[in-house]
């Protein structure tokens, strides 16, 4: 499919699926076990309807804020590991084309380009993404080198102290062999595109390791290494020394209960991400628009409020937004657009859910983000089932 012809997100994930080897379209694609989590994200939206209210003269104005940073609209991209495989230099170009897009990046720990590399596109609105890992002494230097690149605001993700088993990743081989298998390294050969622009870094691993004992070589080995120091007996006491380490803004990412939001705002982070890791860790877990409405309702205002999985449409952006979010982080949404065709696949992407963003706010009759994040415009409303059992019931209480 050609670029120009791309309509939608899902366009550009059947370009991202054309063109990337299959192993790595299935490691963005794919998620844990039966992905029945992963199916739930996007199909969740579809049980609330979107309440429209005509003729009020609405001029819609997207500009919003995330992570303390005004944003042309309140979204950021999510963290992703091995960008930079995607496309030559991912990491560095989807900051770019955030920049260009008027919003901020959250650079992954597991990152092909190192934190160093990155460096020169750090702004204010602009997070780093950390594991916290078995040895303190490494967590450290992490801590160290994202605070010297400039990054003011940390995403700490949480719900990783075990590797999701996603049946996929273990088909292709991907973080369970000591070297690519044959058999991938075949597919690669077979996706001309992708081979011509990333066969001279075919090489590299993930940057911000490479130089560390044991990690090994080339992304496999040390992908499959670095899951193996992930600290599985993560707890709020190394969440609170985090915060207290970082000079700037803590934000703990993959919260679905609203409980661990308030163990959260104990430990004194200054946002939640309301997350389910895209369906790639817990299978069976609900959906994280279901698990929204509970956590806006007890804790908006206390915490920053973002939420991640599923986006795939502009008005998915409105839904979680007049749920409760503060802000939405794109993952699988804009990782299609930079596989098609780097920063400009992944400015595309944006533009694109910006428009869908900025159309259903006007047929809606909506003015402004901030009439869709406090509820003075309720302008969402749940749908109708077949089975009310299909329904899930945490979408019903801030409706």
């Amino acid at each position: 499919m050609l670029r120009r012809t791309a309509a939608s997100v899902h366009d550009y994930r059947l370009t991202a699926q054309s063109i990337l080897p299959r192993t790595l379209f299935e490691y963005v694609d794919g998620g844990a076990l039966d992905e029945s989590t992963l199916a739930r994200n996007t199909a969740d939206f579809d049980e609330i309807y979107i309440r429209q209210k005509v003729l009020r003269g609405a001029k819609v104005e997207t500009a919003g804020s995330v992570l303390g940073h005004e944003a042309s609209f309140p979204v950021a991209l999510a963290p992703i590991g091995s960008l930079g495989m995607l496309y030559p230099q991912g990491e560095i170009l989807a900051f770019r084309a955030a920049r260009a897009a008027g919003i901020g990046a959250c650079l992954s720990s597991f990152s092909v380009c190192s934190i160093e590399e990155v460096m020169p596109e750090v702004g204010d609105g602009d997070a780093f993404q950390l594991y916290v890992l078995k040895d303190p002494g490494r967590t450290e230097e992490i801590l160290a080198r994202a605070t010297a690149a400039g990054f003011r605001n940390l995403v700490v993700t949480v719900d990783t102290t075990h590797p999701g088993m996603r049946d996929r990743d273990l088909r292709n081989g991907y973080r369970s062999a000591a070297r690519p298998p044959l058999t991938m390294l075949l597919d690669c050969a077979l996706h001309p595109r992708w081979f011509a622009r990333s066969w001279r870094s075919l090489g590299r691993g993930l940057g911000n390791f490479a130089h560390w004992d044991g990690v090994g070589s080339g992304l496999i080995a040390q992908a499959a290494y670095m899951s193996r120091q992930l600290k599985t007996d993560l707890t709020w006491n190394d969440i609170e020394a985090v915060v207290k380490r970082w000079p700037g803004r803590v934000v703990v990412k993959g919260i679905t209960d609203p409980e661990d939001v308030a163990r959260a705002i104990g430990v004194g982070a200054d946002g939640v991400v309301v997350s389910n890791h895209g369906g790639r860790q817990l299978d069976g877990v609900m959906s994280s628009i279901a698990a929204l409405p509970v956590i806006a309702n007890r804790y908006s205002g206390e915490v920053e409020i973002l939420f991640d999985s599923g986006i795939r449409r502009g008005s998915h952006l409105l839904k979680a937004l007049a749920l409760g979010a503060d802000g939405c982080l794109l993952g699988r949404s804009y990782a299609y657009g930079l596989a098609s065709a780097g920063a400009d696949g992944v400015i595309a992407v944006l533009e694109m859910l910006r428009k869908e963003l900025t159309m259903s706010m006007a047929l809606a009759g909506v003015a402004s983000i901030e009439d869709l994040r406090t509820g003075r415009v309720a302008c969402v409303s749940l749908r109708e089932p077949r089975s009310t059992a299909s329904v899930p019931a945490e979408l019903c209480e801030r409706l």
